[in-house]
């Protein structure tokens, strides 16, 4: 970070402790940069990647799986009372935009504003999504069986179970946080941390609950984020990707039309219906979109996001006068920290020099 700031680099990312000495966020939560990076004329980039991460459910468990209503709405009560926004604004730095449905901002299919809004979480107002009030989510929950988050069957709290590997010191806020969530509904989360090993085994078998997974796009095709719930991709089933095991019939047809159908109007209205049917459905609480900053110096120029092509630097353009111009400017010798110091020293020394030769004067008398 400190080499980038003298500009020995032309670019850089921003690592979670540095950024709030790189961006701060206006009123309408825009990210703006600091007086110190607009000072060296630094260019802040932000993206939305072609990548998702999203909680799950697992369809073959006996209390959020299953295509009954009961489960479809326990599943988007809990939808609604895990604030996404706020996870992006606390764990994120602000870094994301959280998700209406599969598909993420870039890949066709996705719907900008009202049209892509995820009508069983959100309400279309004010030219944005406001997420569902924690009321609606309780009244969900109650038409699902679980009033007040009792489970009729033990007459207690309800109890899920949230398998994870995130088990690290730094990792308890976050789950903490998850914890806090369910409590609005007055559910019981309990949290099964184990190794990668282990957690990779229960997703096998179907063995956890609740679970985190993300996934990054291979290639810009809606397909690539649908055949993640493709029945057919089960994982317990068949090994797939389908790491919650969703299957609807109608949505694997339309999934069986839709991918390899050249872009176009017809394919849209394809997209759209599936997307209604998984946030109906709704087998994954949808998460965010990361979304990546990125800072680069005045003398770096072609820029453009380009996440799904690997050869983005051969179309970059280095002025290189500007940067040792720079560079010399932000970088030369100061040589009176040096003086200070070693007056100093000199102020120190002395004295004990003169001691040690009055010493020596008063020995030789002896």
């Amino acid at each position: 970070w400190a080499k980038f700031l003298q500009g020995y680099y032309d670019a850089s990312g921003i690592a979670s402790d540095s950024f709030d000495q790189a961006v701060q966020f206006s009123g309408s939560g825009d990210p703006q940069l600091t007086p110190l990076m607009q000072e060296k004329q630094i260019q802040l980039q932000t993206s939305v990647s072609a990548s998702l991460f999203y909680l799950g459910f697992n369809m073959l468990d006996n209390v959020v799986g299953g295509d009954s209503d009961r489960a479809r709405k326990l599943r988007q009560a809990i939808s609604i009372a895990v604030d996404y926004e706020e996870f992006i604004a606390i764990f994120a730095n602000g870094r994301g935009v959280a998700a209406q449905g599969a598909l993420p901002p870039g890949i066709f299919g996705y719907q900008e504003g009202e049209a892509g809004i995820n009508p069983v979480v959100y309400d279309w107002q004010k030219d944005h999504p406001q997420r569902k009030a924690i009321e609606q989510a309780k009244q969900l929950l109650a038409e699902a069986g679980y009033n007040n988050g009792i489970d009729p069957k033990t007459g207690e709290a309800l109890l899920l179970y949230f398998d994870t590997t995130a088990v690290g010191t730094d990792d308890r806020a976050l789950m903490n946080w998850y914890r806090k969530q369910f409590e609005k509904l007055g559910i019981q989360l309990v949290i099964r941390g184990t190794d990668y090993n282990r957690f990779q085994e229960k997703m096998r078998t179907g063995a956890a609950q609740l679970f985190v997974w993300g996934w990054n796009a291979d290639y810009p095709d809606p397909e690539n984020f649908f055949f993640l719930l493709y029945g057919p991709n089960s994982k317990v089933k068949q090994g797939g990707e389908n790491a919650g095991n969703y299957a609807n019939p109608q949505f694997d047809r339309l999934f069986e039309q839709m991918r390899n159908m050249p872009n176009g109007s017809e394919r849209q209205k394809i997209i759209d219906q599936m997307q209604n049917i998984v946030r109906q459905d709704a087998p994954w609480l949808f998460g965010y979109y990361p979304k990546d900053f990125a800072l680069f110096h005045s003398w770096y120029h072609n820029l453009k996001p380009a996440r799904m092509i690997v050869n983005r630097l051969k179309y970059s353009r280095i002025d290189s006068q500007d940067r040792e111009q720079k560079r010399q400017q932000w970088n030369q010798a100061q040589f009176w920290p040096v003086i200070v110091m070693g007056l100093g020293l000199a102020g120190l020394v002395w004295p004990v020099i003169r001691a040690y030769r009055r010493r020596q004067q008063e020995t030789q008398n002896d």
